[in-house]
C-alpha cells in the first residue's frame, strides 16, 4: 500500500478542510490529498494533491508530521500557512467539493481515518 500525504492548510486559527464526494461513502469532510508518487517526497505530494485539489500553491511549509494508518502504511500530514486572502477553488465538478476553514475544535470528525484523528489530538495544536 502506498504512502498518503495530506496537505493541512492553517489560515488564521483555521484549518481548511473539503467535503466531497466519494463514489463508496457519499459526501465526506477530509483534508485535501491523495497517494505519495514513487518518484517524490512525501511533502512535494502533499502540495501537489492540494494544487491539484484546490488550485492552492505558493503556501508556505511548515512541517512535515506522520502517522501509520490503519492501512499499515503511512499518512504524512504536510503543515503550510496560507495568508487571509487565499481562497480555495473547486477545480474538478466530479468532487463536488465545498471548501471550509474550521476552528480546530468544529472539525466535523466523522469521516476521517483513525490516523487524521490522532493527528487532530495530538499533533495540530503545535501548528495553530
Amino acid at each position: 500500500m502506498k504512502d498518503i500525504s495530506m496537505a493541512v492548510v492553517i489560515r488564521e486559527g483555521c484549518v481548511l478542510i473539503q467535503e466531497r464526494f466519494r463514489r463508496a461513502q457519499g459526501m465526506v469532510f477530509e483534508f485535501p490529498g491523495g497517494t505519495v508518487d514513487s518518484n517524490e517526497t512525501a511533502k512535494e505530494a502533499g502540495i501537489r494533491e492540494l494544487w491539484e485539489e484546490t488550485g492552492l500553491k505558493d503556501l508556505k511549509w511548515v512541517a512535515t508530521r506522520q502517522r501509520l494508518n490503519e492501512l499499515g502504511s503511512y499518512t504524512h500530514y504536510v503543515i503550510l500557512l496560507a495568508s487571509e486572502n487565499v481562497q480555495p477553488q473547486s477545480i474538478n465538478p466530479v468532487r463536488q467539493q465545498t471548501f471550509y476553514w474550521f476552528k480546530p475544535s468544529e472539525i466535523p470528525r466523522q469521516n476521517f481515518y483513525k490516523a487524521d484523528l490522532e493527528f487532530l489530538d495530538h499533533d495540530l495544536e503545535k501548528y495553530i
